[in-house]
């Protein structure tokens, strides 16, 4: 009896895969049902989203804590994840405060156009106070073309490293492809002057500028940026994308009428 309990055990250790117990991360729960993106950013839903939870890198600004908006497809979520992880591992000390990304189902949400399928996010800036401190805002502050804060933020500064640290991050995920990162023409320089500064690779620095844009109707985005991903492949075709198609997009373009004013920005 006992040699036939050792033999079980045995053959229980066999069976594990190796590394199982080497690799101290926590992983991701395979989920049994994959994110879904339906339609348009600023005309779809979301089938079950996922929730982007704060974390010892993420925190939800608090402006839109109660709202609860923070669902978006999976490949947006570990973009986001992967994002705020560099630039904490990069330049230690802050969190990324995050806005909306969309509601659990998607749809509409109040105060903006698009964030209907899981694909948009808004995100503060990294900021610091008057003693280079990060700050971790409540909402959104705006900054001018000199990074100081404007009213009623003239004690806070653009923290322009770690901005560009996130931006580069973003643009040059392998995984989740981006297609916009909206921000105000003032500080999309702030970023190009950094990077070009703290030496970053060309390729990176060649992307970024193609994706910073400030939109050409409405907000400007002073005060976040707004980043936007393709259609994750898997969800095609009941995703829908629509231009620009860059040269990092994931698959064969789609035929689609040209982009509208009302393709971009929130």
């Amino acid at each position: 009896m006992l040699l036939a309990i050792a033999i079980a055990l045995l053959a229980t250790v066999a069976r594990a895969t190796p590394g199982d117990h080497d690799d101290p991360r926590p992983r991701r729960a395979r989920r049994a049902t994959p994110s879904t993106s339906v339609g348009l950013p600023f005309r779809g839903r979301l089938r079950h989203g996922v929730l982007l939870r704060e974390s010892e890198h993420v925190r939800y600004a608090g402006e839109y804590r109660e709202g609860g908006r923070f669902y978006g497809t999976d490949e947006l979520v570990q973009l986001i994840e992967r994002a705020a992880a560099r630039v904490s591992q990069r330049l230690p000390g802050a969190r990324l405060s995050v806005g909306e990304l969309s509601a659990r189902q998607g749809g509409r949400v109040s105060g903006h156009r698009s964030h209907q399928n899981g694909r948009d996010v808004d995100i503060a800036f990294y900021m610091i106070d008057r003693d280079g401190r990060p700050y971790d805002p409540w909402g959104f502050a705006a900054f001018d073309r000199h990074g100081n804060g404007m009213p009623p933020n003239e004690a806070l500064r653009f923290d322009d490293a770690r901005n560009w640290e996130l931006v580069a991050r973003l643009v040059s995920d392998p995984d989740a492809r981006v297609q916009y990162v909206f921000v105000a023409d003032t500080l999309r320089r702030r970023l190009l002057a950094t990077a070009r500064r703290r030496r970053a690779p060309a390729s990176i620095v060649a992307r970024a500028e193609q994706l910073l844009v400030q939109p050409s109707h409405g907000h400007p985005h002073r005060n976040h940026f707004h980043v936007r991903i393709y259609c994750p492949p898997a969800d095609r075709p009941s995703c829908e994308d629509r231009e620009p198609f860059h040269a990092w997009y994931p698959g064969t373009p789609p035929r689609t009428e040209h982009a509208s004013a009302e393709d971009a920005g929130d």
